[in-house]
């Protein structure tokens, strides 16, 4: 007759405390997608005041300006991309790893964000 061997509970508190990390960021991220939408609303209705206003002048059709659209929804999509991308590569990993990780993820992601928050209005120099 063999022996039962008792069933080993896993500790809840590294998975508490990965969730929390998680959520943390998360909140972090979503600020940071809140300052882009902002920044393409303001920047878009920038564009489109300053070509009315030219359109009013005599002349001034030339030197109309384009929305940077592109820079615009690239600075939208950096820290969605950037939680998911930290997202998979800590789901099986330790609540240590689970930080760092982030926490390089949030900076990277912040340089990127911050240099297209300074480029897009450059872009236009009105």
């Amino acid at each position: 007759m063999t022996a039962a061997t008792p069933a080993t509970r896993r500790q809840s508190s590294p998975l508490v405390g990965r969730i929390v990390v998680w959520a943390v960021f998360g909140v972090l991220f979503a600020y940071m997608t809140v300052q882009s939408v902002g920044n393409l609303v303001t920047v878009s209705q920038s564009v489109r005041a300053f070509n009315t206003f030219l359109e009013s002048a005599s002349g001034g059709g030339s030197l109309q300006r384009s929305t940077p659209w592109v820079w615009l929804v690239l600075d939208i999509a950096i820290a969605p991309v950037a939680f998911a991308v930290a997202l998979w590569v800590t789901r099986r990993t330790r609540l240590v790893v689970t930080v760092g990780v982030f926490v390089v993820a949030f900076a990277a992601a912040g340089a990127l964000w911050l240099d297209l928050q300074l480029f897009v209005p450059r872009l236009l120099d009105f």
